[in-house]
């Protein structure tokens, strides 16, 4: 869940991107995952849905290896793009400010500190 307010627009890095709606502090905690409301499919699971749905997991979640499986949030923060000069991170299990965010600025995560870019081969 968001403990601020964003927004859903075209994004300069990829498609859509998720934007703050409000200026934020460094530090300040910006998403707490929701276990009870999210997706996670074993690879076996994954394996047997159809091209579209496989497709759509792999695009828009990742490979959680410490909970082995295939993780995808209910909530816009799929929507978050991947930058090696992230300003999102991960802490304690919750995503917060690297630093002070502007208001309208693109939140953006460095993928690799939740899974490997190159997938290991998980994806086909």
């Amino acid at each position: 869940m968001f403990h601020i307010k964003v927004k859903l627009k075209e994004s300069p890095i990829h498609g859509i991107g998720l934007f703050t709606d409000e200026d934020i502090p460094k530090g300040k905690t910006i998403y707490s995952p929701n276990p009870k409301l999210n997706l996670l499919l074993t690879r076996e699971e994954l394996s047997k849905l159809s091209p579209n749905e496989k497709e759509t997991i792999e695009h828009y979640g990742y490979y959680d290896e410490l909970r082995n499986g295939w993780h995808l949030s209910f909530d816009d923060i799929r929507f978050c793009n991947h930058s090696s000069k992230n300003n999102i991170t991960r802490q304690n299990g919750d995503v917060v400010a690297k630093r002070n965010i502007k208001k309208g600025e693109e939140l953006t995560h460095n993928y690799e500190e939740f899974e490997n870019p190159i997938r290991e081969g998980l994806i086909n």
